[in-house]
């Protein structure tokens, strides 16, 4: 309208481009000052198209690096997919282990648009990936979705998705070398990876892509990536026959 023509939306998009780009986390990527690290994959999504506006490679490099740490944490699931709350500590290790409805939406769309400008392969199997937890998980027999799934399983904050190894954990129902393999790829400790309610126990994770997974193996990409997917499946299998979180199954269509 005439009365906003005075407003140079390129100097706003540009001023918010510089607020993202001074709070971007180099190390671990997101964004630095709180203490819990949300997603917000609509700050990727304008990212995405900031770049796309002006070709200015920082504003993807955030996207990049920012996608990949968090579907390499802990915040997403690596066993069942799907990305939880957020993240207690900067490195994407340590979830709330809500998983929510919207987050799950609006991440398929941040990553749809990395994939977009991309072409990256991992962008597009982590939206397949999340497509599949909510068919399996959240999808109603009457075609709504369900909103949300607890973090807690009897009370206990995460404990359908962690793994205490000095229990037997994952040896069992795994052979010795899937189970040495499976401990590397997702970075699984006898002791424990991390502190879920003050107590030491595992959150499977990625510290590497699978180029250096690869290389230090001295294997093949695409065959460890298979090996790799039928033991989680094994895992997966296993996890089910668990107690639950409990679903919230309104559904809503607003």
């Amino acid at each position: 309208s005439n009365n906003r023509s005075d407003i140079d939306f390129n100097e706003i998009l540009e001023s918010a481009f510089n607020i993202f780009n001074d709070k971007f986390d180099t190390e671990h990527g997101g964004f630095k000052g709180s203490r819990n690290k949300f997603p917000k994959p609509h700050d990727y999504s304008f990212l995405v198209r900031y770049y796309n506006k002006t070709k200015n490679e920082k504003s993807l490099n955030i996207v990049n690096k920012s996608l990949y740490e968090m579907k390499k944490g802990g915040i997403y699931d690596q066993i069942g997919f799907g990305f939880h709350r957020y993240s207690t500590d900067k490195k994407w290790l340590v979830p709330h282990f809500e998983k929510m409805l919207y987050d799950q939406a609006l991440l398929i769309h941040a990553y749809l648009d990395a994939y977009l400008v991309t072409k990256d392969e991992f962008y597009s199997n982590t939206i397949h990936e999340i497509i599949e937890y909510l068919q399996r998980e959240m999808l109603s027999d009457n075609g709504g979705f369900y909103s949300a799934q607890d973090a807690d399983t009897k009370g206990e904050e995460g404990l359908y998705y962690i793994w205490d190894l000095s229990e037997g954990g994952l040896e069992f129902n795994l052979s010795d070398d899937d189970f040495k393999f499976i401990k590397y790829i997702l970075n699984l400790k006898n002791d424990g990876n991390c502190k879920v309610e003050g107590k030491m126990t595992n959150i499977p994770y990625f510290d590497k892509n699978w180029h250096d997974i690869s290389e230090d193996l001295g294997e093949d990409e695409v065959l460890i990536k298979s090996r790799f997917h039928r033991i989680r499946k094994e895992i997966f299998d296993k996890r089910n026959l668990r107690i639950h979180p409990q679903k919230d199954d309104k559904i809503l269509t607003d």
